[in-house]
């Protein structure tokens, strides 16, 4: 039992710009920034390309495999959240997001 830093996890999809409540897709605690964001590459790797733009798949592309990554990477090991969004063909906005937390964890005893 301790408390840990972990990397809270969160996949949204807005309908639209206006939208204030996303629905949530996914959730969950990783326990190293690079667990966290291999999430969000293989998320964005398993959109849907037809559901993106030639352009949109570039700038994902680029994102997942190249300088955003990194910069995301660098950003949790600093303590400050990281994300990524693409804009899908009917106007809806996936979004991952990963932000440093503070968590206890129970050990499971025998009673």
């Amino acid at each position: 039992m301790g408390i840990h830093t972990g990397y809270w996890f969160e996949a949204v999809c807005y309908r639209d710009g206006g939208d204030r409540c996303p629905e949530l897709l996914y959730r969950t605690v990783l326990e190293t920034p690079e667990r966290a964001i291999r999430l969000v590459r293989m998320q964005i790797r398993t959109t849907h390309p037809f559901a993106l733009s030639p352009a949109e798949v570039d700038r994902a592309l680029a994102w997942a495999d190249g300088g955003g990554r990194v910069q995301a990477l660098a950003a949790l090991h600093r303590g400050e959240p990281a994300g990524f969004s693409i804009v899908l063909r009917d106007g809806r906005r996936p979004e991952w997001r990963v932000q440093p937390v503070r968590h206890l964890t129970l050990a499971v005893g025998h009673a």
